[in-house]
């Protein structure tokens, strides 16, 4: 669409006033995670209001996020064969790796530029989480240059349940719902912003 997600960590001395900013930015957006009409998660459009990323669900998104990012290249991969293993349908919007078996897939140059650039995106995000300004026009931007391909809100959406996965796994099975639910918040903002691109084409 984590875009959908380059998620950073945040600063470790950000203080209380700078952690209320943030959540400032999120109260702004609306959430459009429902669980009405999902598929594996994935809404097909009804939104809901959502509460604020909490200063608790911002440090877990801090620490749990320098474990992706650590081995970035690898995770990203392991992020697109995932999307892959539970959206098949996924796999077209890359004409590249259409038709392909999947460990083909995995093995390809093409998959770990884009898997590093979805990382690099990801990241920005969050390095950019006190600046409420340029954060909303990165997001936009890559919200806007998905939108001109066809990729959008609910393809944001489908890269949730993978990364949770991914997340799982490099937490060794301890992902806890604090990390859910503020990852769940995040995708959510991004998916917003990629259903705004998306109406602003049509």
């Amino acid at each position: 669409m984590r875009g959908i997600f380059d998620i950073g960590s945040l600063n470790d001395n950000l203080d209380k006033f700078l952690l209320r900013h943030i959540l400032t930015i999120f109260q702004k957006q609306k959430a459009v995670m429902t669980e009405n009409g999902t598929h594996n998660g994935v809404s097909n459009g009804t939104t809901s209001e959502p509460s604020a990323l909490s200063e608790q669900e911002l440090e877990a998104i801090n620490e749990t996020w320098t474990l992706i990012w650590n081995d970035k290249k690898n995770n990203g991969i392991e992020l697109f064969i995932k999307l892959f293993t539970h959206f098949p349908e996924s796999q077209n919007f890359f004409k590249d790796f259409k038709g392909l078996p999947i460990e083909e897939v995995r093995e390809h140059k093409k998959l770990r530029a884009h898997a590093l650039s979805v990382m690099y995106a990801l990241k920005s995000f969050i390095d950019n989480l006190d600046d409420e300004e340029t954060l909303d026009a990165l997001v936009r931007k890559n919200a806007q240059n998905h939108a001109e391909r066809g990729v959008g809100e609910r393809e944001v959406k489908m890269l949730l349940p993978a990364f949770l996965e991914l997340l799982n796994e490099q937490l060794q099975e301890k992902t806890t719902d604090l990390h859910k639910s503020a990852w769940t918040k995040l995708f959510g903002v991004i998916a917003l912003v990629a259903r705004e691109e998306q109406n602003h084409l049509k």
